[in-house]
């Protein structure tokens, strides 16, 4: 299984989860069946709140779920849409998520769990470093 995985940096499996999808600097692709991670820039990193172009479009073929802490109403439907499952992890880097994901102790996202862009606590606590639009 391949999961997308949000990031603040490019330490791979060490790499601290971003607080939100879509505004993540970075993208951590692991491969659970290879037990290998690939980072990648996200090419979408600096856009409006609700603008983005999810890496649902950009890594088409790449991966197989995401596993993040806070993603937009926009980009859940977006991914569903895709057939890509979407799960919520509160561990602090890759190598937590992934742990959780192979425990089966991640939940699937729900619409309680999308970010309003208000910095709301729908939005995991994470709050938002950028305008809403």
């Amino acid at each position: 299984m391949r999961l997308l995985i949000p990031t603040n940096d490019t330490n791979g499996a060490s790499a601290q989860l971003s607080g939100h999808f879509g505004r993540a600097p970075f993208y951590v692709i692991a491969d659970t069946d290879a037990d290998t991670v690939v980072v990648v820039e996200n090419p979408s990193v600096s856009h409006g709140h609700g603008e983005c172009v999810p890496a649902s479009q950009g890594f088409a073929d790449g991966y197989d779920a995401v596993v993040c802490q806070g993603i937009g109403q926009g980009a859940i439907n977006q991914l569903n849409q895709a057939g890509v499952p979407v799960y919520v992890s509160d561990g602090p880097d890759v190598a937590a998520a992934i742990a959780s994901f192979r425990r089966s102790s991640l939940r699937m996202v729900g619409s309680e769990d999308a970010c309003s862009g208000s910095g709301s606590e729908s939005c995991g606590g994470h709050g938002h470093d950028h305008e809403n639009n």
